[in-house]
């Protein structure tokens, strides 16, 4: 048999000399009442802890986010820098990331790891985690003086290098098929007669008038008939020390004072002056002193 829970409680509370109390309440009312009340703190807690969970994860991934940029920048910054070596090496630049240029110790900032040498690369100490936020600062912070730096000293550099080493002569002077090498630079036998001679150059032979270009851009000095065995040909001054030559040929395509560039032709292949059939003599100079044409070829 189930209890039944009465409706209604009938409270009388009696003081002497007085007529009695009488409360009368519904059990079911009150036991409500009672669970609101309570419940009321309850909530107010759970909504505040609900709004800290919220908050915390909220700034979890903000961190997170923050440290995956400042990674991403740091990585940049790494292979910038990499890369600027890279070029002040071909610009013949000297590495200056020890000179005057260092901050002083207290201003110093955060710098992003230096490239070493494996035979170098000892490390030791405590682990700190960084901040995102200083990781970020240091990552920027390194990005303008990296473009100044590229900017005002190695780019100049790295264009004067380049201009330099267009300067340089190279590749064949001779455009077609069946060219072929007929005498190296050196020592060789005299083709005119007995004993030996020093050959300055380097002979190609090929069909008759075949096009004869320039190996580098320049100033040509010299076209037209030679009194000293090499008829008709070109004196190229590419700068930077280096001229070359262009002899025995049957026609001059340039004129003397004329600025020429890489490839432009010069004239056509013949057997003009001390020459024993068709051929080009095609010499290389650097400072005035003839060097092997082999080196210059590629």
């Amino acid at each position: 048999m189930n209890p039944r829970i009465p409706k209604r409680y009938t409270l009388m509370i009696a003081c002497t000399g007085r007529s009695p109390l009488t409360i009368t309440f519904r059990p079911a009312a009150v036991l409500t009442t009672l669970a609101v009340v309570a419940a009321i703190p309850i909530v107010g807690v759970g909504k505040v802890f609900y709004n800290y969970t919220q908050r915390n994860h909220s700034l979890t991934e903000e961190n997170s986010a923050l440290a995956e940029q400042a990674k991403e920048i740091l990585e940049q910054v790494e292979v910038l820098e990499a890369q600027i070596g890279d070029l002040q090496q071909r610009a013949g630049m000297e590495d200056d990331s020890g000179t005057a240029e260092a901050e002083s110790a207290g201003d110093r900032p955060l710098r992003p790891p230096v490239r070493q040498s494996e035979s170098s690369n000892f490390q030791g100490g405590l682990s700190q985690a960084v901040p995102p936020e200083l990781m970020l600062q240091a990552a920027q912070a390194q990005i303008p003086g990296l473009l100044q730096k590229l900017q005002q000293r190695v780019q100049p550099a790295l264009e004067k290098t380049l201009i330099r080493e267009d300067a340089r002569p190279k590749g064949v002077p001779l455009k077609g098929r069946g060219v072929e090498i007929s005498s190296e630079f050196g020592l060789r036998r005299n083709p005119f007669g007995g004993g030996y001679e020093l050959h300055q150059g380097m002979d190609f032979t090929a069909a008759y008038g075949t096009p004869i270009h320039a190996t580098a851009p320049g100033r040509v000095v010299t076209a037209g008939w030679s009194q000293g065995g090499y008829g008709y040909h070109v004196i190229v001054d590419h700068g930077y020390g280096y001229r070359t030559l262009y002899a025995h040929m049957t026609k001059v395509e340039v004129e003397a004072g004329e600025k020429i560039k890489r490839d432009r032709l010069v004239g056509y292949l013949g057997s003009t002056g001390r020459s024993s059939g068709p051929h080009l003599h095609y010499g290389v100079y650097y400072n005035n002193q003839p060097i092997d044409p082999k080196d210059y070829l590629e």
